[in-house]
């Protein structure tokens, strides 16, 4: 019965991971397709038509690549106000200007005197090292007359920064999965092989094990259920039944259910919310999601008999809720990632508090749902507050 629970479980996990990767890959395409739909419909207007300065440099302007012309002596004939957005330039006046004179990057200027030496194409990625890391795609044609005399260079330049962060995101993502998903599996392994061999006759050592397995099980599941939900989230597919609901009636649920949790860890939770606060534009079961999670951290890093509290209040035109602890804190040095997924203040104490490292990162994405926002203030040792700011109906 165990081998058949961990094969589902392993199955499941792999679908999550099969389907983060095909989100990922569809945002990519989206932006690969972007970037060459601009790139032929530009080249293609420039091969098929006679276009004057004014039209010619009307289309420059309503493009978001940056565009330069280059004639046959390496001098500037236009440039598109973009490109001198994108790129950090040695001067703004570029007009009959050597482009050696205005560009500063070393790699572009030697793939233009490449393009002009040599009279073909020349396509690259540039990575821009500054205060942002850059990343451009750069795509160097050259114009030709009937005589296949050179006569300009057109050299267009796509910010693909936004494309290399989802790169890095997904493989990063995947990594931690893998990571995940190795730490439980290799603890189920270990003790499934024990139990075939030494432990098969020792009822106690049995009974210890069983119950370490079906521990590390409820890991992958949580795992996984947190996978699902974030993907589901992230690619738009969950839809939002967005009632008027009272914010004083979902927080009260949410407390009951982390009834017996609360009262093990012996806190005093309580909740102060005025009367006359609006409605809430919320889907309800995802609200709670959002609770639950601030409330099952509160929880889980307060030491036992602290103090939570959750207060709401009106900041036109949002309702304003506060959940509060006097737990352990988090550093300054991580507040800013604490969304982030996997992300973790103490990665030993999280794991052994049962957490995935997905419960903020989710909390983040089912708020901007919502078209709210949310904040966090924590200092070590003074506790935590998450402020959330949610629409109401006015």
């Amino acid at each position: 019965m165990w081998y058949f629970w961990i094969f589902i479980v392993l199955l499941v996990a792999l679908l999550v991971l099969l389907i983060s990767r095909h989100f990922y890959q569809r945002r990519i395409s989206q932006i690969h397709y972007s970037h060459n739909s601009a790139k032929n419909d530009f080249l293609k207007q420039l091969s098929t038509t006679s276009i004057d300065r004014e039209n010619f440099e009307t289309i420059l302007s309503s493009m978001v690549e940056g565009v330069i012309v280059i004639n046959s002596k390496g001098k500037i004939e236009h440039a598109s106000p973009n490109f001198c957005q994108l790129l950090e330039l040695r001067s703004k006046e570029t007009q009959n200007k050597l482009y050696w004179e205005v560009i500063w990057n070393q790699e572009i200027n030697e793939s233009i005197k490449e393009a002009l030496f040599h009279k073909r194409a020349v396509r690259k990625e540039i990575d821009i090292i500054g205060p942002q890391e850059s990343f451009f795609s750069m795509q160097i044609s050259p114009v030709m007359d009937k005589e296949d005399k050179l006569l300009s260079l057109i050299a267009i330049f796509h910010d693909i920064t936004e494309l290399k962060k989802l790169e890095r995101i997904r493989a990063d993502f995947v990594a931690n999965v893998s990571h995940e998903l190795k730490t439980p599996l290799t603890a189920i392994k270990g003790f499934v092989e024990t139990l075939k061999t030494s432990a098969k006759d020792d009822p106690a050592a049995l009974v210890r094990f069983l119950d370490i397995i079906d521990k590390q099980t409820q890991r992958l599941e949580n795992l996984v259920n947190d996978l699902l939900i974030l993907s589901s989230l992230e690619s738009k597919e969950v839809k939002m039944n967005i009632l008027a609901e009272p914010l004083n009636k979902t927080i009260h649920s949410v407390i009951n259910l982390h009834k017996e949790f609360i009262e093990n860890k012996g806190h005093q939770v309580t909740v102060d919310t005025p009367k006359d606060l609006p409605n809430v534009l919320v889907d309800r079961q995802r609200m709670e999601q959002v609770f639950l999670n601030l409330l099952d951290n509160a929880v889980k890093f307060t030491p036992p008999g602290g103090k939570i509290s959750i207060k709401t209040r009106w900041e036109k035109p949002y309702a304003v809720v506060e959940v509060k602890d006097n737990g352990v804190g988090i550093p300054p040095e991580h507040l800013s990632r604490v969304f982030e997924r996997f992300y973790r203040v103490d990665k030993a104490r999280s794991r052994e508090a049962g957490g995935t490292g997905l419960g903020l990162a989710i909390v983040r994405q089912i708020v901007s749902a919502h078209q709210g926002k949310i904040e966090v203030e924590s200092s070590p040792d003074m506790g935590s507050t998450f402020r959330i700011f949610l629409p109401c109906q006015i």
